[in-house]
């Protein structure tokens, strides 16, 4: 996709409600596995632990230990479907780590691999709509009961990727999930859009979500690295004005760095050297621009190794970026 940079800085935004939680939370992938499932597809750096397996309860334990010591609240943790792998490591060893924990979860829906692409878009039409309501009628009553699981006014929270690239009559779709999701579980999902990228921003786009949020602002333009976290506040604002214009919640994302060199080397998608240095710079920028019941931030990693995005604890960079998460976040919290 193009990067279209915006012709003039918009106007600042004013700042979001002090009474507002916030919330920092994390993607999270349940998908290793001890006989090399996914480190063999290739992958950048490598995890204090190892090549760990997603369903091995010490590992979640320690996830969770780290994680909450370091600022973050909950993991959004990545679904592929009724009886995936992930969904087994995510309904069995994953919630056992909870127990008795206070750090919650969301699920992320990875939309494009459940629904399917069609010339990179997916078409919101009736075979879609009872897809999605089959699958969050599953999710609603496997998960969004669950005493850990992230709530936003009351409501489950559920992050969907990609839905920037839904097409047709979107909103009329997701009306009609919503309502088939309620009237089978009594849920209605608290739902976060991945809406944010490059592109101009529309009032009518973002309004059938209760939050839009950005997974990746990465882009596969030449000279995306430079100034990468100039370039992301500034459309950062744009969102959030647009957001703040709709009363839809603005979840920003921040990244370490970027690099799939490793899992996708054919691509030659451009390199974004991570460093804590980026990391802090967009952190910072996204505390400030968060909004809505609650002022969520999302890390885009915890642990997404083979696109170089995690802030797990690593053997090159240890806890370098959990340490700058603690010191903003807890900065953040404290000026309440």
């Amino acid at each position: 996709m193009s990067a279209a940079q915006p012709s003039a800085t918009p106007e600042t935004l004013s700042p979001a409600t002090s009474g507002s939680p916030l919330l920092v939370g994390a993607y999270y992938y349940p998908w290793y596995g001890s006989d090399g499932r996914h480190w063999r597809e290739g992958y950048r750096g490598m995890p204090q632990l190892g090549e760990y397996d997603s369903t091995d309860i010490e590992v979640i334990d320690q996830h969770i230990t780290w994680a909450s010591a370091y600022g973050l609240d909950f993991f959004a943790v990545s679904w592929w479907g009724r009886d995936s792998y992930e969904d087994r490591a995510a309904q069995g060893p994953f919630l056992r780590a909870l127990e008795g924990h206070p750090f919650r979860f969301a699920i992320l829906y990875e939309a494009p691999a459940l629904l399917g692409m069609h010339q990179d878009r997916m078409m919101m039409d009736d075979q879609l709509v009872e897809r999605l309501s089959e699958d969050w009628a599953y999710l609603a009553t496997t998960y969004f009961g669950h005493p850990n699981y992230l709530t936003i006014d009351g409501r489950p929270a559920l992050f969907i990727y990609l839905t920037r690239t839904f097409t047709g009559n979107v909103d009329e779709a997701l009306t009609q999930v919503r309502a088939a999701v309620a009237l089978e579980t009594g849920h209605d999902p608290f739902l976060i859009g991945d809406e944010v990228y490059w592109h101009a921003p529309s009032t009518s786009r973002i309004l059938p979500y209760d939050a839009i949020t950005a997974y990746n602002m990465h882009t596969s333009v030449a000279g995306i690295a430079t100034d990468f976290e100039d370039k992301v506040r500034v459309r950062y604002e744009l969102w959030a004005q647009t957001a703040e214009r709709a009363e839809v919640a603005f979840v920003p994302g921040v990244i370490p760095g970027f690099d799939d060199l490793a899992v996708r080397p054919e691509a030659a998608h451009p390199v974004i050297p991570r460093s804590p240095e980026l990391f802090a710079a967009q952190l910072q920028d996204a505390l400030r621009l968060a909004s809505g019941p609650a002022r969520i931030v999302m890390i885009t990693s915890w642990n997404e190794w083979h696109e170089d995005t995690s802030i797990e604890p690593g053997e090159a960079f240890g806890l370098d970026y959990l340490q700058v998460l603690r010191e903003l976040v807890t900065g953040q919290r404290t000026g309440y």
